[in-house]
């Protein structure tokens, strides 16, 4: 379904004077049209070398004009049977099913010569695109701009970060849901704890019980301890590192429904834990609990961070990361970011994460995150990770 907001996206493509979007990342083409193959992250087609794996999407300021999607002849089939919302649908390329061919070793094709037939018959050959500099091809954008010598191309990610800043019910509606998901399973797992089960395991456990809720895990953070080891800069991945009594299960897991993702962390003591641990573990929720009433439209990004880093005074800790939290959406950082030098004003329809951070470094470092994701309301905000207690002890 349509996903984004048409009449936004067109005042943002009016305001850049852009004329067209035409996005070519997984997170963007996903937003635009709600459709991403599976194996179009820059794969290369299957029969030739030279030629890489990419769909491109359209979306014209003028919606009259016709949104677009172009895509590799090899993914025609899942297309048609997800049959998004754009309706207008080219490919490029013979895809890669020898008994289709006409010939033996016919032309790959190119993403960038069909996208520009279409651009040129919409009329925007002279006009101002929007591509995603960073994500398309360099080869690509090239071939665009030998055959479409009179358009201007412009960098597309200020525009679609501004139009994905502000969710719609539709995107509000599966961020709830992932996060509920998410919830359960990370609350089903703490219940399954057991002596010497690996960090390693239970990382394998979220990405199994993720599968069995109907998402897509994402990725999994797992440490147990402290257990001697020490960070210099990050987490580390899991280890074979085994639970024990006393010990913290630190777990910062993501998991993904319908393209939206949840970001939960959570810090619980396995078994009682000492008090200086103990202290850490209040320490952070309390911080989380205190901030949380001030995620409300009108505050700012920044004025959150400031907030925060008042709450270290006395507390012999410092802030491990450089913001108090972040958009969450379609990738797991997004803006805004709470930090200083965000100006963002939050609105309703803003999802953001708080997750203030500290390293406990007695026995091996260990950072002490509680994350919990809030989307913002008229009034307020809706705790959207409520199903997953703060408790330091579920059991």
């Amino acid at each position: 379904m349509q996903l984004f907001d048409y009449d936004r996206a067109t005042e943002v493509m009016d305001r850049a004077g852009v004329d067209l979007i035409l996005a070519s990342s997984r997170p963007n083409v996903g937003y635009l049209a709600d459709y991403w193959h599976v194996v179009s992250d820059e794969f290369y087609v299957l029969w030739d070398l030279n030629v890489v794996h990419q769909t491109l999407c359209g979306i014209p300021r003028d919606r009259a004009r016709g949104p677009f999607l172009v895509a590799g002849a090899d993914e025609t089939t899942v297309l048609e049977r997800h049959d998004p919302w754009i309706k207008e649908r080219h490919y490029w390329g013979p895809g890669y099913y020898v008994q289709t061919w006409k010939e033996r070793n016919p032309d790959p094709g190119n993403p960038s010569e069909t996208a520009a037939i279409v651009i040129g018959e919409k009329g925007f050959e002279n006009g101002t695109i929007a591509v995603e500099m960073k994500y398309i091809g360099a080869g690509y954008l090239e071939r665009l701009r030998q055959l479409l010598p009179g358009a201007t191309f412009v960098d597309a990610e200020p525009l679609l970060w501004r139009m994905r800043l502000v969710k719609t019910a539709e995107e509000i509606a599966r961020s709830r849901e992932s996060c509920k998901r998410t919830s359960a399973v990370w609350r089903e797992l703490m219940d399954e704890l057991e002596p010497g089960m690996t960090e390693t395991d239970l990382a394998r456990m979220f990405t199994t019980r993720f599968v069995e809720h109907g998402m897509t895990p994402e990725r999994s953070y797992i440490m147990f301890g402290p257990a001697g080891k020490r960070l210099i800069n990050g987490t580390p991945v899991p280890t074979d590192t085994p639970l024990k009594e006393g010990y913290f299960v630190r777990c910062d897991v993501q998991g993904r429904y319908e393209g939206y993702l949840c970001n939960l962390s959570r810090v619980i003591g396995f078994g009682e834990v000492t008090t200086s641990m103990k202290r850490a573990q209040v320490l952070v929720r309390g911080m989380v609990e205190n901030l949380a009433p001030e995620l409300r439209p009108g505050a700012t990004a920044s004025g959150i961070r400031k907030l925060e880093l008042r709450m270290y005074d006395r507390t012999g800790f410092k802030p491990v990361v450089p913001y108090t939290g972040h958009g969450v959406g379609r990738v797991v950082h997004e803006p805004p970011y709470l930090y200083e030098k965000d100006s963002t004003v939050l609105e309703p329809g803003i999802i953001v994460t708080l997750e203030p951070t500290v390293t406990f470094t007695e026995g091996g470092d260990l950072n002490i995150s509680i994350e919990d994701q809030f989307v913002i309301t008229e009034t307020g905000n809706e705790c959207l990770t409520k199903d997953a207690p703060l408790d330091l002890y579920l059991k």
